[in-house]
C-alpha cells in the first residue's frame, strides 16, 4: 500500500486531507501534483498585493503562514495522522472552494 501523509496545522488544529482536494496521499503523489499548489496558497504572507496576487478575501489565503505545519504519515510513530483525524478541523472543502475560485479553473483541483 505504502504510506499516505497528510498536512497538518499544529498551531489551529487544522489538516488538509489529499483526498478531498483531488491529490495522492503518498509523498511522491504530493509531490508530483498540481494540488500542492494549495501550499503558497495556505502559507503566503503579504501586506501588499501586485500582479498575480490575491484580491479577493478568502478565510484560507495566507491561513497558514507562520505557524507550525507539517507533512506527517499514517506510519509516523507520532499518531500525529490518526490524532487529526480525530479531533483536528478538516478544511480541505473551504480552501478547494477558495483555491479553485482564485486560480480561475472552472473544474479547479478536485
Amino acid at each position: 500500500m505504502g504510506q499516505y501523509f497528510r498536512a497538518v496545522n499544529m498551531d489551529k488544529r487544522e489538516y488538509v486531507d489529499p483526498w478531498h482536494i483531488g491529490g495522492g496521499a503518498k509523498l511522491w503523489e504530493w509531490c508530483v501534483n498540481t494540488q500542492a499548489g494549495i501550499f503558497p496558497f495556505l502559507l503566503r504572507r503579504s501586506s501588499e498585493g501586485g500582479g498575480g496576487d490575491i484580491e479577493e478575501e478568502y478565510t484560507t489565503a495566507g491561513r497558514w503562514a507562520g505557524d507550525h505545519v507539517v507533512l506527517v504519515g499514517d506510519y509516523d510513530e507520532s499518531g500525529l495522522w490518526q490524532e487529526a483525524e480525530r479531533s483536528f478541523s478538516n478544511i480541505s472543502q473551504q480552501l478547494v472552494q477558495e483555491y479553485n475560485q482564485f486560480i480561475a479553473i472552472p473544474d479547479g483541483v478536485t
